[in-house]
């Protein structure tokens, strides 16, 4: 599947991020080019689990973490961004959850 982007908000600021589908349930988050980390959906949509890009980097991941910015950092550590990409993500996808 090809790569996409969504626009989510945070602290009245639109954010654009780039989604990179890696299997049928984990999206790779990335903000301008940095790796945030990743957001696992369930069939539905749902979001059923997240990893920062620092948890993923553990694994093998290429090495270009989300930097420290105010719009980048901690993004997938608060659970209504969290659940906003998921969403975003399952309205793209067309996911049932997000209808």
């Amino acid at each position: 599947m090809d790569p996409f982007n969504i626009v989510i908000r945070r602290a009245g600021k639109q954010i654009g991020l780039n989604i990179h589908p890696k299997d049928d349930v984990g999206y790779m988050v990335l903000f301008e080019g940095s790796l945030v980390g990743e957001v696992f959906l369930d069939d539905t949509g749902k979001v059923w689990g997240a990893l920062t890009a620092r948890e993923l980097l553990a694994g093998t991941y290429p090495n270009y973490p989300c930097d420290e910015s105010v719009d980048c950092e901690g993004l997938l550590q608060e659970q209504e961004m969290i659940t906003m990409i998921g969403h975003a993500i399952a309205t793209t996808m067309g996911m049932s959850a997000a209808n």
